[in-house]
């Protein structure tokens, strides 16, 4: 506007040129304007750099007593552009405005192409052109001074909300550790539970098997065994060392087994009642086989199981009669 009204009312050809120039650069920044708000920010960016360091050099030409003025133009765009620019960019268009700069200066100096504006326009000139560049700089540190204070605003923001989130996960690792220390608990007491009836079903079992094969004294020196339900390894092994132990604690002389709880009888159990019958005899006491239905003997025979060395008899009450016992 300066230049406008000097324009005007002068009328030289170095105010006019001036005029001239002031009016390329505000078409220059509107043309700026407009591509910031179509989107186009690095567009604008380099309009506004380039028109404000061709403002720079021609107006060094024009009016070389304010040239050093002038050559902060490319300062001032370097400035505005520093939020938005960084990497390779950023370093070439620094090396730019310093050459532009250096450019300004030396056109500044050399050139004389236009005449010298009059002496009263001379300071009014000086003081609005430092009155702008300080303008401009100052808006720029303001507008970086909010971005500044934006920034750290939002930093102390997600510090605050990651804050809240740390506390909030502590608390949901404190709860889930309270919980699986809980359940870790139950988990061994239910072990411990679990042992504590394994052994008791041990115990119960070692006792049915006790109760499965009792011996029964029937007199002072006469002990009967029934022998009930199928026979295994364990349970054949469990009736011989029952039977000699009550052998050798009661110092019998007969041991009646009574197999008449039986459903049948193989091979194995066979051998086991055969090698009972031995060790018996190695204790100084007699076996009598009692019960032996027609199927079990049956199978016997077909197993070829040899009994000549057995004393059997049809049944417990002929055992006894047998050895002499009172029924």
């Amino acid at each position: 506007m300066i230049a406008t009204i000097s324009a005007l009312i002068w009328q030289t050809a170095t105010l006019i040129a001036l005029m001239i120039l002031d009016w390329m650069l505000v078409v220059g920044l509107l043309q700026a304007w407009a591509q910031a708000r179509s989107g186009q920010v690095r567009v604008s960016l380099m309009t506004s750099f380039i028109a404000l360091i061709l403002y720079s050099l021609a107006g060094a030409v024009i009016l070389p007593n304010i040239a050093s003025l002038m050559a902060f133009g490319p300062v001032i765009a370097i400035v505005a552009m520093l939020p938005f620019l960084s990497g390779q960019i950023l370093r070439r268009l620094l090396i730019i405005a310093w050459i532009g700069v250096f450019v300004t200066l030396i056109l500044g100096s050399q050139l004389r192409l236009f005449p010298p504006v009059p002496d009263v326009l001379e300071i009014p000139f000086q003081f609005a052109g430092v009155l702008g560049i300080s303008a401009i700089l100052l808006l720029q540190l303001w507008l970086f001074h909010e971005r500044l204070i934006g920034v750290i605003t939002q930093l102390r923001q997600v510090n605050e909300d990651l804050q809240r989130e740390r506390a909030s996960l502590q608390e949901r690792v404190a709860e889930r550790t309270a919980e699986l220390q809980q359940v870790l608990a139950e988990v061994e007491w239910q072990m411990t539970e679990q042992s504590r009836l394994l052994a008791e079903n041990e115990r119960q079992r070692e006792l049915i098997r006790g109760l499965s094969m009792p011996v029964l004294p029937v007199g002072r020196a006469t002990l009967v065994m029934p022998l009930v339900g199928e026979l295994d390894d364990d349970r054949i092994r469990l009736a011989q060392s029952t039977a000699l132990q009550a052998i050798d604690q009661t110092g019998a002389r007969h041991l009646v087994l009574d197999i008449t709880g039986m459903p049948f009888v193989d091979t194995t159990v066979a051998a086991g009642l055969i090698k009972l019958v031995q060790a018996a005899r190695l204790l100084g006491a007699e076996v009598t086989l009692v019960g032996v239905r027609p199927e079990v003997a049956q199978t016997m025979v077909a197993l070829g199981v040899d009994l000549a060395d057995v004393a059997t008899a049809a049944d417990l009450a002929s055992a006894l009669r047998r050895e002499q016992v009172e029924v």
